[in-house]
């Protein structure tokens, strides 16, 4: 929009929100750039003004002063008149530039100051020291005139350069990004009546954080002295009154005539405070202020060099992985010629590959630089979504640096997520059960963010506290690299000066306790070292004696600030889900993923305590350690190319997205095999009294019933250990003379076990029957009529004959409807919602809207949800309840299929449903709707450890528009509460689906629960479009109040479905006794309901693993028998371990090979068994 003479105004440049699509990015992206010439009443903004206006110290643009013209035309009377120039512009990079303002020939100085209160700004522009520039600039009369006007905005830099410094950019691809620059939101020129005065000039004193060392060796400390709109230019003076000291500048023969002037002068270190009284003269008025001044900390700033590490993104995966191994090469060649170098290594993962293709020289120097602090390496494998990792995974993701430890003697005590926004509030609890104490926090802020984003990075460090009570030392940074967003690349010590300046500027606080502080990263993602800016800090103390920079590591910056841990601000909270929307464009990987996780532990169970009852044998620890490597990728935060939105078919794009799938199937692929491979061990030792046989094993720790899927032949049946018919149905149709047969095990013990007979129905005649009425089903149960009520024991549900919805659905004991009939939507409904972006500008360029970014101008989305169109219901009885199934389809979805389980023993109530995904590039999500009956619940989710209300526990700048599920969800009213899970999508929103409100604070208005299925609403780093056969599986249940076992129960058996495999002619030669009967456990634990327990391969010498963790938030006190009395095992050993297995306390048992054991409400420990003759790693 372009404003010519309308009221006051001359012309206005602008339009209307948002900013991004006022004006052109094909401006100043080369060294050779053209200068855009803005003609008003002919130009157009969109395309004639630039958004981005670098500054001289921007590589991308060969460091250049560059101008922007506008061309307008000055009424007959404009020479009478003063006009002012309305900036509002942001401060995109640092360190920010100044303007030279030209009004036909006559110059004037805008020193720009950038405001941040909060990020309201957008936490998209990732600068650190970002923010909002509104000035008006005052041009004397006289300098506009009647006809033609030239005004010409040019960037500067006011502060001395060494033209040596001035290098190319080690990322010219990036352009602008890693520069100073400016952004622009709106100009205008407004002219001011005809006897307008002018204000005096505005006059402000800032102390620096820059102390140099004069000749005589004393220190001083820079202050700036700025005044804003002088008026008269012809002879400036500017004095400083410090009371014993005057300070005075002449300031003559300017080359500019109206604007801004700055005097940067040293005066003598003082303590306390001290009266500054400045004088601005000029030849006709004096201006005067008085202010307090404060010295500026003498800060150690810690220059961490780091480099981000994405498993692909910039390129393929195998690639990136061999820039990191050059990095550590060349890292070690730097600390060689400069040892005071250092440099933190992103992940773990970075070190096992490097070790895996270097000598054995080569990695003795890695340890070396390990052991003594030139190099520090992050505990965690790698950079993963930690609302997406379970429990088990966090521990995983930290076995190789307990292995650094224990054969390299690699002490390592911090571990950072780099990239990554938001953290579970599980997360300090997790470290310090592996043994680490500190963590450090680097965000990037692009969708993932919100107006209070900066809270935190305002805060840190802080204690952060865990749900089970423990503490580490924590550190929030705002982005990875801070170098170069804060003072450029190059930096040159005047970039540096500045960009330090304005970024320690608001940690200058009575209430910040740190005088050291952290400049975090020096390069952007899987990029090349190169000469890792190792001169740098020479250069900077050549001229400054404060700050004080250091090349520090991760762990460095951490113990400086340890020693203040104890009055630190302490941190309690949950950062909500920030970026883990991404994994709802892979929903089928996602899924696989997700079965994996929850089978992966119970499989180790089974492995490990079948191994030791096998003289000589152990579990597969290869296949078992790259299946966890496996699922760490799968939780890693990279899916494929950083341009795969707009280059959605490329080989980059398709290549890195095979390279995670195929991994995430591998996976599960590994976890089946181990399974199958440990069950048919089992088996050998197992009396038959038949063969084939199945074998189900119970991976949980209390008794549960096990509903699976076998397939066997048509003819055939399972049978229990009374010879009697199980209860199972046929599910689908016989196929190739085979069939699905779905069985139902009652109450199979914690870590139990049961084989069971399969009978040809035509050849035995041996097989006990049941009366009629309580046979159960061997074939595909017939489909009933749909009625419009089904009375069950547990409800009363009002169908939809024609759809197969459930509309109502009545709890008889609680005496509550559960569904909501007003919401608009229905359980299991499947929610197609179009919006955001066509197929060909995929929610780019003109299509942005709200659901792209946190920006606060973007239109809202528009969206339209189609639920849909469901058909041909039947009606199920089952032996152990009834199954609704309806057909659908919808947009993209060519068919549906919906089942909803209601049991005969039980009020829980399973959907599931199943789908056919087209692609498209159109943005678009998919859900799953449960609408409870419940007006503002209270809603909490489960994490890791402990619970979350989002409402209560989410910290200042968490997500709080869609939310993970680990295993359960509760929505909680006055009268009852609702327990709800999703197997294998683990997404979810409450009260409205997703539309990029970014919003500040969490609320539920009502208790629909949207399960969010798919989306492709990134604009990067995930897939554009997906496609595929997915099935998902949820199951909720109501009760009188919120009970964390009761719903954590729920879930944990909803994903952990039982192990199952087959015993065959082949697996048998013999019909020799066994030493075990058809049905037992492999270990008899009696624990209190709120404890959970999980037994695991020892990866430490000792033989078993076991995580015990309590659920209830009750501290409680049991006992615990050793593993190991099942089998021949002798001379028990045991001891309490971090989570990586480092033994702690050793344990005595008594005379039972029991231990006692005390979990303080949430905490999980682990007890490490064996015997006491094997060789245990400390």
């Amino acid at each position: 929009m372009v404003k010519t003479k309308n009221g006051n105004y001359v012309w206005e440049i602008g339009g209307p929100p948002p900013a991004r699509l006022r004006f052109s990015q094909d401006w100043f992206n080369s060294a050779d750039c053209s200068e855009p010439i803005f003609v008003v009443g002919k130009s157009d903004p969109k395309t004639d003004w630039p958004l981005v206006h670098p500054g001289p110290l921007n590589s991308s643009t060969g460091f250049r002063e560059l101008s922007a013209t506008v061309l307008f035309e000055g009424e007959i009377n404009s020479t009478q008149h003063g006009h002012i120039l309305e900036i509002e512009a942001r401060e995109v990079s640092g360190p920010c530039p100044d303007l030279l303002i030209s009004v036909n020939g006559h110059s004037g100085i805008v020193i720009p100051d950038a405001v941040r209160v909060d990020r309201s700004h957008g936490p998209s522009v990732p600068s650190p020291t970002a923010g909002i520039i509104r000035r008006n600039l005052w041009i004397p009369p006289g300098l506009v005139v009647s006809g033609s006007n030239r005004l010409v905005i040019t960037t500067i830099a006011t502060l001395e350069v060494d033209p040596q410094e001035l290098i190319p950019a080690m990322r010219p691809d990036l352009g602008w990004l890693f520069g100073s620059a400016i952004g622009w939101e709106r100009l205008a020129l407004r002219e001011v009546e005809e006897h307008f005065v002018q204000q005096p000039a505005q006059v402000h004193i800032s102390m620096l954080p820059l102390f140099v060392r004069e000749e005589n060796g004393s220190v001083h400390e820079l202050v700036d002295v700025i005044a804003e709109n002088l008026t008269e230019f012809n002879q400036v003076e500017i004095e400083l009154n410090l009371e014993e000291k005057i300070i005075n500048r002449q300031f003559q023969n300017l080359a500019h005539e109206f604007g801004d002037i700055r005097m940067r002068v040293p005066i003598p270190e003082f303590l306390g405070e001290k009266l500054a009284i400045v004088k601005v003269k000029t030849a006709s008025a004096t201006v005067e202020i008085k202010s307090l001044i404060y010295p500026s900390r003498k800060w150690t700033v810690h220059l961490i060099p780091h480099v981000h590490l994405d498993i692909g993104y910039t390129d393929v995966q195998a690639k990136v992985i061999e820039v990191h191994n050059r990095n550590i090469d060349k890292v070690l060649d730097i600390v060689q010629q400069n040892s005071d170098y250092s440099f933190s290594i992103d992940g773990s993962f970075s070190v096992e590959t490097f070790m895996a293709s270097r000598s054995e020289k080569r990695i003795e120097d890695l340890m070396s630089a390990l052991r003594e602090g030139s190099i520090s390496v992050n505990a965690l494998w790698a950079l993963i979504l930690s609302g997406i990792a379970s429990l088990e995974d966090f521990y995983r993701a930290m076995y190789f640096a307990a292995e650094l430890r224990r054969k390299h003697g690699v002490q390592l005590r911090y571990a950072n997520l780099t990239d990554v926004p938001s953290y579970t509030s599980a997360l300090p609890s997790i470290l310090v059960a592996a043994g680490i104490d500190s963590f450090v926090g680097i965000s990037n802020h692009t969708r993932g963010g919100n107006a209070d984003s900066d809270a935190l990075h305002l805060l840190s460090p802080v204690r952060w506290r865990g749900p089970d009570g423990s503490s580490v030392l924590a550190y929030f940074s705002d982005h990875y690299s801070q170098l170069r967003l804060v003072c450029a690349d190059p930096p040159t010590i005047a970039g540096v000066a500045q960009g330090l300046t304005t970024f320690l500027r608001r940690y200058e606080r009575t209430d910040y306790l740190p005088t050291d502080f952290p400049l975090l990263g020096t390069h952007s993602d899987n990029e090349d070292l190169s000469h890792g800016y190792a001169d740098l800090i020479k250069r900077w103390s050549d001229k400054y004696v404060w700050p004080r920079l250091q090349y520090s590591t991760m762990a460095d910056y951490l113990d400086s600030v340890r020693p203040l841990f104890d009055d630190l601000p302490e941190l309690v909270g949950d950062g909500g889900s920030f970026w883990e929307d991404g994994v709802g464009t892979q929903a089928c990987a996602v899924a696989v993923h997700r079965r994996t996780q929850a089978m992966l532990p119970g499989v180790e169970s089974l492995s490990s305590l079948s191994a030791s009852l096998t003289e000589g044998a152990i579990p597969d620890f290869g296949s078992l350690d790259e299946a966890w490597r496996a699922l760490l990728i799968g939780s890693e935060h990279t899916w494929t190319w950083a341009h795969t939105m707009t280059h959605p078919h490329s080989r980059q794009s398709l290549d890195q997205l095979d390279w995670k799938v195929a991994r995430i199937e591998r996976g599960h692929r590994l976890a089946v095999d181990e399974m199958r491979r440990a069950l048919s061990q089992l088996a050998e030792l197992i009396n038959a009294s038949s063969l084939p046989s199945i074998l189900v094993f119970n991976p949980s720790s209390w008794k549960r019933d096990l509903i699976f899927d076998f397939e066997i032949r048509e003819n055939e049946f399972t049978l229990d250990l009374t010879n009697s018919k199980l209860d199972s149905f046929q599910v689908g149709e016989v196929v190739d003379g085979l069939k699905i047969l779905r069985t139902k095990l009652p109450e199979v013990p914690g870590f139990g076990f049961c084989l069971l007979p399969i009978s040809n129905i035509l050849s035995d005649k041996k097989i006990e029957s049941r009366p009629e009425s309580q046979s159960p089903l061997t074939k595909n149960p017939e489909p009933s009529e749909v009625p419009k009520v089904l009375e069950t024991i547990y409800y009363r549900i009002e169908i939809d004959v024609n759809s197969g919805t459930v509309t109502s659905l009545w709890h008889k004991e609680l005496n509550v409807e559960l569904l909501d009939s007003t919401s608009g939507f229905f359980l299991g409904d499947v929610l197609y919602v179009a919006g955001g972006g066509s197929a060909e500008g995929r929610g780019l360029k003109d299509e942005v809207s709200s659901i792209y970014d946190y920006t606060p101008d973007l239109p809202e989305v528009n969206l339209t949800i189609t639920g849909a169109e469901f058909f041909n219901p039947e009606l199920h009885r089952t032996p152990w309840g009834w199954i609704l199934v309806s057909t659908g389809k919808s947009q993209t979805l060519p068919f549906i299929r919906r089942e909803v389980e209601f049991f005969d023993n039980s009020d829980e109530v399973s959907v599931r449903i199943n789908l056919q995904k087209e692609p498209t590039l159109s943005k678009e999500s998919v859900y799953v709707s449960f609408p409870f009956a419940i007006s503002n619940p209270i809603v909490r989710y489960d994490r890791q450890q402990g619970w979350v209300n989002p409402q209560v526990d989410h910290h200042i700048g968490a997500c709080n528009e869609w939310l993970t599920i680990q295993n359960s969800v509760t929505l909680t009213a006055d009268n009852f509460s609702v327990a709800w899970s999703a197997a294998d999508a683990p997404l979810f929103t409450v009260s409205d689906v997703v539309r990029g409100t970014w919003a500040r604070e969490f609320k539920a208005t009502n208790g629909v629960i949207f399960s969010w299925v798919m989306n492709n609403y990134w604009m990067t780093n995930t897939p554009a479009q997906q496609s595929g056969n997915l099935s998902l599986s949820y199951s909720f249940r109501p009760s009188k109040k919120f009970d964390p076992i009761f719903a954590g129960r729920l879930g944990r058996e909803l994903r952990s479905s039982a192990l199952v495999s087959d015993l065959l002619h082949t697996d048998r030669g013999d019909n020799e006794r066994r030493p075990m009967s058809a049905n037992e456990t492999l270990w008899e634990i009696d624990v209190p309901e709120n404890v959970v327990v999980t037994i695991l391969a020892a990866r430490n010498g000792a033989q078993f693993t076991v995580r015990m963790q309590e659920v209830g938030g009750d501290p409680t006190r049991f006992r615990l028998t050793h593993p190991g009395l099942n089998s021949s095992l002798h001379h028990l050993w045991g001891a309490f371990c971090t989570a990586t297995e480092d033994v702690l306390e050793v344990v005595d048992f008594d005379t039972d090979g029991s231990v006692e054991v005390e979990l303080k409400p949430w905490q999980v420990r682990t007890l490490c068994f064996g015997n006491s003759q094997l060789k245990i790693k400390t």
